[in-house]
């Protein structure tokens, strides 16, 4: 009987995060509509995220609060900040976070591999696509601080590639389509390379 009621606790604290996340999502997509991102819906969406820890500490919700900290650090929003924190927030509002309970993007076909344990220390990585994050540049510094080896392509050495979140749903025809080919090409020839998202990038990262 106690394992029944902590398991029914867990599934209900699960709803709750579920339903944080679902919201941080709805508030993104009335926040980009416009096309425009004001002072006030920052500081908005800023205060949201402190009365919300684990919106806050859960992806995407970890990034945005780091960026828009990172924004409000000086007390002034530059327009460069401001199309930089506009460019993380719109690939959001695109994801359908209630069907799935998983705040990533669901593309046809995307052989996504993020439910086993994922160790990326010491491991070769291939990052491919547009990544929330940042540039290319910050996430592969990201993954260099964190002790991945981030390589420009689809080798046998690597053990992980980490596919953006932007991800156009006519993947296959684009270059980072074919980056996801050599992998499944390298798998269907027994290397155990595996192909994982931003999300799952993200929360093995920040977890070290």
């Amino acid at each position: 009987m106690a394992m029944d009621n902590i398991g029914a606790a867990q599934a209900m604290a699960q709803r709750q995060n579920n339903k944080a996340i679902e919201l941080l999502l709805g508030m993104i997509t009335g926040i980009v509509a416009d096309g425009h991102l004001h002072d006030m819906e920052i500081k908005l969406l800023r205060a949201w995220l402190a009365e919300n820890e684990y919106a806050a500490s859960a992806w995407p919700g970890s990034i945005i609060a780091q960026r828009i900290e990172h924004v409000l650090a000086d007390g002034i929003i530059t327009e460069e900040e401001r199309a930089h924190l506009l460019a993380t927030l719109q690939p959001l509002a695109a994801i359908d976070f209630t069907g799935t309970g998983c705040a990533a993007p669901q593309v046809a076909g995307l052989p996504l591999q993020d439910e086993d344990h994922v160790d990326l220390r010491d491991r070769h990585i291939c990052l491919t696509g547009e990544f929330i994050y940042g540039t290319r540049a910050a996430c592969e510094r990201l993954s260099v601080a964190h002790g991945a080896i981030p390589v420009p392509g689809v080798t046998r050495k690597v053990s992980f590639l980490v596919v953006g979140t932007n991800v156009s749903q006519k993947w296959a025809h684009t270059s980072y389509g074919r980056k996801i080919e050599q992998a499944m090409e390298l798998r269907q020839g027994g290397h155990p390379i595996r192909v994982i998202s931003e999300r799952r990038w993200t929360e093995v990262l920040m977890a070290v």
